[in-house]
Parts: structure tokens; C-alpha cells; sequence
């Protein structure tokens, strides 16, 4: 961008770039099977109560397997999701007394909103490579 200065007026102009990126997740049916059977195990010992927290993990595991990838197929990044135990455990209080206070109604809406917890505790990390 470029500043001009005529007559004490500020004049500016913009130089817009388009960057077009990817994202593509590097999951394999292994890692996809191995994680499924962790929370099998995991739901059975807890007598279900992990399945409270399973969408959080799930979506933070995909989100992690996540890279950017520039015009030319190069990976540029990675997404990182950065969610842990306690912040999950809270969101998720919140979300259980309004379904109970709304009788389930609210679960709909928890759906979305349990995407876009997962997504705004994610960052992109460039590699300088």
C-alpha cells in the first residue's frame, strides 16, 4: 500500500493480493481406528461419561491432522487445536443446563456451537521452510 500527502489530505491506495490456500487432513484409516477404540475402552471404564467429551477430542484430533497447503501443493502449515480438559469441561456445564433447562432443545444448537468452540481454540502455524 502506498500513503500520499497533497494539501494536507491523505490519500491511500491498496494493493490487494489473493492467496489461495487448502487445507487438507492427513488421517489414516488406522489413526481413524486406533482413536475410535481408545474411546470405545474409554466410554466402558467411565460407564459412558466420556462420551460427554468425546466431540470436543474428536474434532481437536481432526483440526490437528490438518495442514494448509499453498497453489503449488506445498504444505506451508499446520493447525493446531488448542483445547484441553478444563476449558471443554466448562463449555460443556453450560451447554448440559441449558439442554436440561430447554428440555434438549438446545442440543441442536450446541452441535454448531461445539464446531466453532473447536475452531476458534485452533490456530494455523506457517513453517518458514
Amino acid at each position: 500500500a502506498s500513503i500520499h500527502i497533497t494539501n494536507n489530505i491523505i490519500y491511500s491506495t491498496k494493493v490487494h493480493m489473493q492467496l489461495t490456500q487448502k487445507l487438507k487432513v492427513d488421517l489414516t484409516l488406522g489413526e481413524i481406528i486406533g482413536h475410535i477404540i481408545i474411546w470405545f475402552l474409554l466410554c466402558v471404564i467411565t460407564f459412558g461419561l466420556a462420551l460427554f467429551v468425546f466431540p470436543y477430542y474428536m474434532f481437536r484430533f481432526i483440526l490437528s491432522k490438518t495442514t494448509v497447503i499453498n497453489t503449488e501443493g506445498k504444505a506451508i502449515g499446520k493447525l493446531t487445536c488448542d483445547l484441553d480438559l478444563a476449558n471443554m469441561i466448562g463449555n460443556l456445564l453450560f451447554w448440559i443446563v441449558l439442554s436440561i433447562i430447554t428440555f434438549g432443545l438446545a442440543y441442536f444448537i450446541f452441535a454448531y456451537k461445539l464446531v466453532a468452540y473447536c475452531v476458534n481454540k485452533t490456530t494455523i502455524n506457517i513453517s518458514n521452510d
